[in-house]
């Protein structure tokens, strides 16, 4: 039926909704064409087509002249079909899955979401034991937008340590503000896309990395 409808000029108005098949309920010489659901009823003609939406087709047949009397309103007026070639279509909305809400409060908080242990890094460190400590601390907002403090220490000195931004796999730049022998320290700022930015310029950090160096 549907390779038949799709002839039809109308047919490319429907076409790019979902369709299926309609329900037929023939008895005798009284038929019933409809369609369940959020489907509508469409009925192909030779010479015309009818929305029924969500009305079904009600009508009997004429063995004389081989036609279709259908009421098409629920008026009680008939009118004449030569073929009742009907089709269900979906007309509602796509049905879409809400993306979470995305604002300059919505970037991540918790430590095991920033740090990726993957990216940290010890370099040259002595045999002796040396902790090394990684922190997120959240700050009050500035301007109505959430601020973050990372934080990379060590117990021992070290020649250097540096906080490196990334995103993704991409690393950036080191974005540390303020650095000593044993630690280093920066401020990172959410965006109104749910991403993290460090002075404007270092944008969409999703990770950072703590490289110590010779501690």
């Amino acid at each position: 039926m549907q390779t038949e409808i799709g002839s039809v000029d109308f047919y490319q108005n429907v076409s790019a909704y979902p369709v299926k098949a309609p329900i037929i309920s023939i008895d005798d010489c009284s038929g019933t064409v409809f369609c369940e659901g959020d489907y509508s009823l469409v009925v192909f003609d030779t010479d015309k087509v009818t929305m029924f939406d969500k009305y079904s087709a009600d009508g009997f047949c004429d063995p004389f002249t081989q036609t279709w009397n259908v009421d098409k309103d629920g008026s009680g007026s008939l009118t004449t079909y030569k073929t009742l070639r009907g089709l269900c279509v979906d007309y509602s909305p796509p049905k879409t899955t809400p993306k979470p809400e995305v604002n300059c409060m919505s970037c991540p908080t918790y430590i095991e979401d920033f740090f990726n242990p993957d990216y940290s890094k010890k370099s040259d460190i002595s045999f002796r034991i040396v902790y090394i400590h990684e922190d997120l601390s959240e700050l009050p907002p500035e301007n109505g937008c959430r601020r973050m403090k990372v934080e990379c220490s060590s117990t021992d000195t070290c020649e250097s340590i540096e906080i490196i931004a990334y995103s993704y796999s991409t690393p950036l730049t080191g974005i540390e503000l303020e650095t000593t022998m044993n630690s280093a320290s920066s401020i990172i700022k959410c965006g109104d896309d749910g991403q993290y930015y460090f002075n404007n310029s270092v944008k969409n950090i999703t990770n950072v990395e703590c490289v110590f160096k010779r501690c």
